[in-house]
């Protein structure tokens, strides 16, 4: 139930994302130590396909995370803010979007 109407409903769409959990690289020592790590390395006997779609469901929270994080550095003023403060290059961009 939304209390005062000010709840914050949030989603994320991936229609086509593709993750493994067997074969190719996951044999590589750093990519099955992420996947162990994760708990989903390898298949399920129990739930065939239940690893990877566990490991896609981590990478659209990851996504989503990282979306919240994004908007929340708009709303706040803060992305402008920090990419002039750390942009590495040496025009002063600011001067070339106009006024505000």
């Amino acid at each position: 139930e939304p209390i005062d109407g000010k709840d914050l409903h949030v989603s994320v769409t991936m229609p086509s994302i593709e993750v493994g959990t067997v074969g190719g690289g996951t044999q590589l020592a750093s990519q099955a130590a992420c996947l162990n790590l994760l708990g989903v390395k390898g298949a399920s006997r129990d739930s065939p396909g239940s690893n990877s779609r566990k490991l896609a469901t981590i990478v659209a929270g990851s996504v989503l995370a990282g979306e919240l994080s994004l908007m929340s550095a708009i709303a706040a003023g803060q992305l402008v803010n920090s990419h002039m403060k750390y942009n590495r290059s040496s025009k002063d961009v600011s001067k070339l979007a106009g006024p505000r």
